[in-house]
């Protein structure tokens, strides 16, 4: 796959974000909302996924979401983690 469409990890700062796709699911109004085939984008070495920022702005506007809740902002990078001890995970 061409380097334009990755990016290095902001949780392992090893590997690389590759996109692919996975099911979204949260919480919306008391009702569950799943999304199937979302694009995510997932870590090479240690699994780490992160939703696509554009495709979460969409679902946003379909749903009627004027703003982002907390829980679905990016999550933040540990302070004290340490690379040397991240794991690839099996297919």
């Amino acid at each position: 796959m061409s380097d334009q469409f990755m990016y290095s990890c902001p949780y392992c700062q090893i590997g690389y974000c590759q996109p692919g796709e996975a099911t979204y699911v949260r919480m919306h109004d008391g009702h569950l909302v799943s999304a199937p085939n979302m694009l995510v984008w997932t870590c090479d070495i240690c699994g780490y996924q992160e939703f696509d920022r554009d495709a979460l702005t969409e679902l946003d506007a379909l749903l009627g979401v004027t703003e982002t809740p907390p829980d679905a902002q990016r999550a933040k990078v540990q302070e004290n983690f340490d690379p040397t001890l991240a794991r690839r995970l099996k297919p």
